[in-house]
């Protein structure tokens, strides 16, 4: 009896096909991917955000049991108005990363902007974060793991495809 030697594949690109057995989508490739869930995940996280801070700015009024400031009003302006930008930032990145799994065209350049918008602002609110007073370090480190993930995402959906 003879022992039979495994049959080579003819081309490393052959290896790789026969090698496949990822989740990921062929389109995408495992980084990509992996960014593409992050960016979903935080954009769903975001959505949340927005939506608590439209509701505190919404009902800044009712805080104050018998006696509200004069103007309560022009308080609920701020809360609302940043609420409603990270809404829409949220809802555009969650539905950018779904768009992206499902192969729509030009979703992967427009969810890779959205992702860097989001980790710029992520940097930004780590530098106020740290710099007002009292400094809030847990804030700042919780905002700099959002602007790297959102970063190496938006460079993961900017990268030329292979």
């Amino acid at each position: 009896m003879t022992a039979r030697r495994p049959v080579r594949a003819a081309s490393v690109a052959a290896i790789r096909r026969r090698g496949q057995h990822s989740l990921a989508p062929a389109h995408l490739g495992e980084a990509t991917a992996a960014a593409t869930v992050a960016v979903v995940v935080g954009g769903v996280a975001l959505t949340i955000t927005g939506i608590g801070m439209m509701a505190m700015g919404l009902t800044i009024g009712s805080r104050y049991a018998s006696d509200p400031p004069p103007d309560v009003s022009s308080l609920m302006v701020l809360p609302t108005a940043t609420g409603l930008l990270v809404l829409l930032l949220g809802i555009g990145l969650t539905a950018g990363g779904i768009a992206v799994f499902a192969a729509v065209r030009r979703a992967r350049l427009a969810t890779g902007i959205l992702s860097g918008v989001a980790a710029a602002l992520g940097a930004v609110g780590t530098v106020i974060a740290m710099t007002s007073l009292p400094a809030d370090p847990v804030l700042a480190i919780a905002l700099t793991l959002a602007a790297l993930v959102f970063g190496v995402a938006a460079i993961l959906l900017l990268r030329p495809r292979h």
